[in-house]
């Protein structure tokens, strides 16, 4: 592993580590040799998640350890001080985290809540962090998590299919406000194409890829790629540069339709237009925060000079537009 890390340093990059730290399989050593670590079902054995909740996507059931002890609490800080202080890895993605706050179990402090045991086993994740840690959390619990994290997943996981990005849209653009005010917001990975072997759920329109592009850009949080670098062609690789200087501000829309919105960072406006219809082409318009050129942000098409308001038309169903306004 530190032969890995050293590897990823030697090519200029930062190394990251995916992390699971509530969670364990039933073959597991910390379960085999530490079954009083985990949060107990009514008979005082490990909690069968599957029994309560959902058992985990791969090598289920899981169990979860329990936050509250004081032993999985100095388990938890060793573990994140070891990689960050021996191993050099200072960017942890932790996944997995609802399990941290599975219900209907018992606690080793006995009047716990499962948010309190959830907050106790982060905060001893964080104690072998440092004050330039990075971390992100990814399917966690959202509101419990305030404070504890850097970065928030704000979705499900990603799919290359139509009803994952109108699903996933949704989800995030109804908590893009939350993008540098609570923490970074990570809407998931952006996907461009249908050349990885992974999750691909059928065909995939021009239309539908650049309404999820532009889902991604709204947030204007995390960008990370979930396409091998090799399966990209030009077009592809022009999307991702545009999307690699995120505005850090999440858009604002005018309405629970989430059909317009904007992201004003002052001497540039970004205006956002979306159909999440199946059939229907419908036109959109905007009201101009100040009168400037306007750009579509994917073409570069120049759109002229504008003030007052804007109108996309004949907006096709499942598309998007981005229009970008400079004073």
């Amino acid at each position: 592993m530190k032969q890995t890390i050293a590897d990823i340093r030697a090519k200029g990059f930062e190394p990251a580590i995916w992390v699971a730290p509530f969670i364990a399989q039933q073959d597991s050593r910390v379960l085999r040799e530490h079954p009083d670590w985990f949060v107990k079902n009514a008979q005082g054995e490990p909690l069968d998640s599957s029994t309560v909740s959902f058992g985990g996507w791969r090598y289920g059931p899981w169990y979860a350890l329990d936050g509250t002890h004081p032993e999985v609490q100095a388990h938890f800080e060793n573990i994140f001080r070891t990689m960050r202080e021996e191993w050099g890895v200072n960017y942890f993605k932790l996944d997995a985290n609802y399990w941290g706050a599975i219900q209907d179990g018992a606690h080793y402090v006995q009047n716990a809540s499962r948010i309190e045991a959830y907050r106790q086993g982060m905060q001893a994740v964080l104690r072998g962090c440092d004050d330039e840690t990075i971390v992100l959390g990814c399917n966690a619990p959202i509101w419990p998590s305030f404070g504890l994290v850097t970065a928030m997943r704000t979705s499900g996981d990603i799919r290359r299919a139509w009803w994952s990005f109108k699903s996933l849209a949704v989800q995030n653009l109804s908590r893009c406000w939350q993008n540098g005010t609570l923490w970074d917001s990570d809407p998931d990975c952006i996907v461009l194409t249908t050349d990885s072997p992974w999750n691909i759920e059928g065909n995939v329109t021009e239309n539908e890829w650049m309404f999820h592009a532009t889902s991604i850009h709204a947030v204007g949080g995390f960008i990370l790629s979930g396409d091998k670098a090799e399966h990209l062609h030009a077009k592809e690789v022009g999307i991702l540069k545009k999307l690699l200087n995120p505005t850090s501000k999440g858009a604002r829309f005018a309405n629970a339709k989430l059909e317009t919105g904007i992201t004003d960072l002052g001497d540039t406006q970004y205006y956002y237009f979306f159909n999440w219809s199946d059939t229907e082409t419908i036109d959109l318009t905007v009201p101009l925060s100040t009168s400037g050129n306007l750009t579509d942000f994917w073409t570069d098409e120049a759109l002229g000079q504008h003030e007052g308001s804007y109108t996309v038309k004949g907006l096709a169903p499942r598309s998007a537009r981005l229009i970008q306004a400079i004073k």
